[in-house]
């Protein structure tokens, strides 16, 4: 990972560790607070980050880089769901790099 999306990784995981923190954020009915705990680089535009709970326990969020207006990064929560989901993402993948292998020799 460039050193300057690693920079952009760390403010944004600290800031959403700040946002969650929110005593008046709604849905946080216990007053929660979040510290970064680990940030995991999966990959050159994927991280996982893990967030410690001040009642002990965590929460984990995936981030991925957006190459937009200079790059952000942008997360969510991933779920049980989402993660059954997203294992499928590189078969879906495969079949359409197959799809348009062929268009390359055509004319």
């Amino acid at each position: 990972m460039k050193k300057e999306t690693a920079n952009k990784l760390e403010k944004k995981a600290e800031q959403v560790a700040l946002n969650f923190s929110n005593h008046n954020r709604p849905l946080n009915n216990n007053n929660e607070t979040f510290k970064v705990d680990k940030i995991n680089p999966l990959s050159e535009s994927t991280a996982f980050i893990v967030f410690h709970k001040d009642n002990k326990k965590f929460a984990g969020a995936f981030f991925y880089y957006v190459n937009v207006n200079g790059g952000e990064w942008r997360y969510f929560f991933p779920t049980d769901s989402h993660l059954l989901g997203m294992g499928l993402i590189s078969q879906a993948k495969q079949l359409i790099e197959f799809a348009n292998f062929g268009f390359n020799f055509s004319e």
